[in-house]
């Protein structure tokens, strides 16, 4: 099949001695760890190595932290099926579908959300059986799926399009591509999967906003909106509409930490014993990569307009923060987990509200979705 085309190692060299069976990936091997989100510099490596992509830098980055999938995995995957980083066999309309049958999409940025969010979709699973339970990262590779999207119906063709992944991955990064333990600096308290840690502690995280301020909080629902697990996330905001004065709005970090700036709308703060917090729909971001912010600093306000809430594509209907949480680079279902002393309760679907699936506890005290002050 042209998508697994298996003569690539020629035009990028040979990495013969660094591909691992294709069956050793994992969904573990796809997420964007916060080692390389500190690491890695997606606009140096594209200046120096593929600087006809250098304008497409900030894409890259917005939908690699957006989905949690790494950025050297959706770089790695354009050149598996257009080419277009090395240029050395590239298609006619590279720029414009860099990942190929992979996305139906036309347009770089468009691809590589597709993508980015297909890959988060088939990263997490869990008991069908136990629809409350914990939610796990995915044993099986969801390179596969993706493959199996664009045709490889077959587990054989599908495997070769999985080896020569490792193959072109291997060319272009030095390395095959396998999942590494953290290093201290964001040592995670336990065991890889999200499902196997039992939260932060009371007092960690406050709500994202700055003390003595009064926010709606929404329903739990996952970091796309999409599907019911993990629901990792919350919407947050003052009101007002598109073109409302959101200046003196602060979005305020949940707890101290390392500041990652993904996109002008979108950004991180790496927490100790492997969490961190994402904020999105995001204007005037106050930090850059790698700065050092305390709990409750103002990073950011809520974007007053679409385009910019939406600097990369999605979907927003006004100002307010989207705010998700993650553990070892992974999105966390809230279910138990505080917030300023609230324990959120998240048992129903995505922007359930019905208080007997979604409310927050205090003091022994039930509050339904609503306004909330940060104590």
């Amino acid at each position: 099949m042209a998508l697994l085309a298996c003569c690539v190692a020629a035009a990028i060299g040979t990495a013969s001695a660094a591909q691992p069976g294709a069956e050793g990936l994992s969904g573990r091997d796809l997420i964007y760890s916060y080692d390389e989100m500190f690491d890695f510099d997606i606009d140096a490596y594209l200046a120096q190595r593929a600087p006809h992509l250098s304008r497409y830098g900030e894409t890259i980055s917005h939908w690699a932290g957006y989905s949690g999938i790494s950025p050297k995995v959706l770089i790695a995957l354009m050149e598996q099926q257009s080419g277009v980083v090395t240029r050395k066999r590239a298609a006619a309309d590279g720029l414009s579908r860099p990942f190929g049958k992979l996305a139906q999409a036309r347009g770089f940025g468009e691809q590589t959300r597709e993508v980015a969010l297909a890959l988060r979709q088939a990263l997490y699973e869990r008991d069908a059986e136990d629809a409350r339970g914990p939610v796990t990262v995915a044993r099986a590779n969801p390179l596969q799926s993706l493959f199996a999207r664009a045709g490889a119906s077959e587990s054989s063709a599908a495997l070769s399009g999985d080896t020569e992944f490792q193959q072109i991955y291997a060319g272009l990064f030095n390395q095959p591509r396998k999942a590494v333990a953290p290093s201290p600096r964001f040592a995670a308290q336990a065991g890889p999967d999200v499902g196997a840690l039992a939260g932060p502690a009371n007092g960690f995280l406050q709500f994202p906003y700055p003390r003595g301020q009064r926010w709606h909080v929404g329903g739990a629902h996952t970091n796309t909106g999409s599907g019911n697990y993990p629901m990792s996330s919350l919407d947050m905001s003052l009101g007002g509409g598109w073109g409302s004065n959101q200046s003196g709005t602060w979005v305020s970090s949940s707890a101290a930490g390392s500041f990652k700036r993904h996109s002008s709308c979108f950004a991180e703060v790496v927490h100790s014993g492997g969490w961190s917090t994402t904020y999105y729909h995001l204007m005037n971001i106050q930090y850059a990569t790698g700065a050092s912010v305390a709990a409750n600093t103002r990073i950011a306000n809520p974007a007053n307009t679409q385009a910019q809430a939406l600097c990369n594509g999605g979907s927003s209907t006004g100002p307010h923060e989207h705010w998700s949480l993650k553990s070892n680079g992974s999105h966390y279902h809230l279910n138990g987990v505080y917030l300023s002393g609230f324990q959120i309760t998240a048992t129903g679907s995505s922007y359930d509200t019905n208080c007997s699936r979604f409310y927050l506890t205090k003091n022994g005290t039930r509050y339904c979705s609503g306004w909330f002050t940060n104590p």
